[in-house]
């Protein structure tokens, strides 16, 4: 809609029918996050993890229904990360072996870019995730590696939660004093 708006001759009937489509989409799309509620709350124990999974920053309703069917399988994270396709794997047979490890990209594309907006989200939005990505980025980490490594915090997150039963806190401590000093120290 905005391209329309900023060319130097446009005609209404392209502006009213651009219009037209937005609403549409934005219909369906309630519609369709509408179905996955009713769908998930069918069913107490996919509700009470879903729940679970929505306490995590940067978790919507759709990486949710995701992760969910995903977790059925495994809480395993790295297992999890491997299917998705954003670990990173090292180069171990062949010529080239002093590549550096990349993700394959392989698994379903939908969850990985989900799982991708997540990360970018709590980079922007929540202060330890944006602290992580700043002081990663100032020792040198290219800024994708750094967010394929909030992409893996946040899937860890995700099974520690659902594997726990309770909901994510945000400033959670640990429980070890001696640990717990070391923490305040290193602040």
């Amino acid at each position: 809609m905005h391209a329309i708006l900023r060319k130097k001759v446009s005609s209404e009937l392209a502006k009213q029918a651009h219009q037209t489509m937005i609403e549409q989409i934005a219909k369906a799309i309630k519609d369709i996050d509408r179905e996955i509620r009713r769908l998930i709350d069918s069913d107490p124990t996919f509700k009470q993890t879903l729940l679970l999974l929505l306490s995590v920053p940067g978790i919507g309703l759709q990486l949710a229904a995701h992760l969910l069917l995903l977790m059925q399988e495994t809480l395993d994270p790295r297992v999890l990360a491997a299917f998705i396709g954003i670990c990173p794997i090292r180069h171990e047979s062949g010529s080239s072996v002093f590549s550096a490890p990349t993700s394959r990209h392989y698994g379903p594309p939908t969850l990985r870019k989900l799982l991708y907006l997540a990360a970018c989200s709590v980079r922007t939005h929540k202060k330890p995730f944006q602290h992580y990505f700043f002081r990663k980025l100032a020792e040198g980490k290219h800024k994708k590696l750094v967010l394929n490594n909030i992409q893996n915090k946040l899937l860890k997150i995700a099974c520690a939660v659902v594997r726990s039963q309770q909901p994510y806190i945000p400033n959670y401590g640990p429980v070890n004093p001696l640990v717990f000093q070391k923490t305040l120290t290193a602040s």
